[in-house]
């Protein structure tokens, strides 16, 4: 009963301070429920989740009421028929939104390199008789080979790559979306939530992103990307060499200016849906609190 209220309270209440805050006090401690999670996200796609003590999965609860928070970026870009590429997709709440923009003639890639993770992911994705997702058990990079993996317990978002596979806790196959797209149809849209990965992902993806110009929809933190010595002026710089423009996805709509925001929208101006899509976007508010 209380995540109901607190995700009904996180659907409807205003983007001010201390909003966060009376959301968590409504849902009160994550320990005091752990068992299994099920309803429907707002766009009619059933969830069902066994266990409820990963985070991702309590974030679930919310949905009920309200669209994921980077919804707004699909809808503008994602039509029936299109692509998108889910890289870093985790349990799927990008992957089954996008899913369901581009029906069941279009393809939603998703990619996701911890088994346990899959596993949550691959059983949404059957609930909802998906055929257009197709599952990736692999991690996205700058080369193809393999990878470690740092993981954590009931935290399945805060995976990250490390780059001494002796120190991983596990490891995984490793692909490039230059590679990806010899054998597979190439993306519209590329989310890549990736922990400060992005940049690998962006120079394994070179040929893509210069012949499609595809959007890209990544998370830019500047924590995760010094973890792996990388920051954000390097992501600009590489995304510029590139030819795209980085907006901010702010309470006011996009922005190109200020402090990037925790996800930014990154378009090439010779793309031919860009006027549409920053048209669309351009007053759209996005809230605060993008993490899921």
């Amino acid at each position: 009963m209380r995540w109901r209220l607190a995700g009904r309270l996180a659907a409807n209440l205003p983007e001010v301070r201390g909003r966060d805050r009376v959301v968590g006090w409504a849902q009160g401690s994550t320990d005091e429920y752990a068992g299994p999670l099920r309803g429907r996200f707002v766009n009619g796609m059933l969830f069902d989740v066994d266990s409820s003590r990963d985070g991702s999965a309590r974030e679930l609860s919310a949905l009920r009421y309200r669209p994921p928070a980077l919804a707004p970026v699909f809808a503008a870009v994602l039509g029936p028929g299109d692509c998108c590429y889910d890289v870093g997709a985790n349990i799927g709440v990008y992957t089954l939104w996008a899913a369901g923009l581009v029906g069941s003639s279009g393809q939603v890639h998703a990619f996701e390199p911890v088994p346990d993770t899959m596993a949550v992911l691959e059983a949404m994705v059957r609930r909802n008789g998906l055929s257009q997702v197709r599952l990736e058990s692999c991690a996205v990079g700058a080369t193809v080979g393999e990878i470690g993996m740092r993981v954590y317990r009931d935290a399945s978002g805060l995976a990250h790559p490390v780059t001494d596979i002796g120190s991983a806790d596990r490891v995984a196959s490793l692909t490039t979306l230059d590679a990806h797209t010899e054998r597979h149809r190439p993306p519209d849209l590329v989310k890549i939530d990736v922990e400060g990965f992005e940049i690998d992902v962006l120079r394994g993806a070179e040929n893509l992103l210069l012949a499609r110009s595809p959007a890209l929809l990544l998370e830019m933190l500047p924590g995760h990307l010094a973890r792996q010595g990388r920051s954000q002026a390097e992501l600009v710089a590489w995304l510029a060499e590139l030819g795209y423009m980085i907006f901010n996805l702010t309470p006011q709509g996009l922005a190109t200016h200020g402090q990037f925001t925790s996800n930014v929208l990154a378009l090439a101006p010779r793309w031919e849906r860009f006027d549409r899509v920053v048209a669309t976007l351009e007053r759209m508010p996005f809230p605060r609190n993008q993490t899921t």
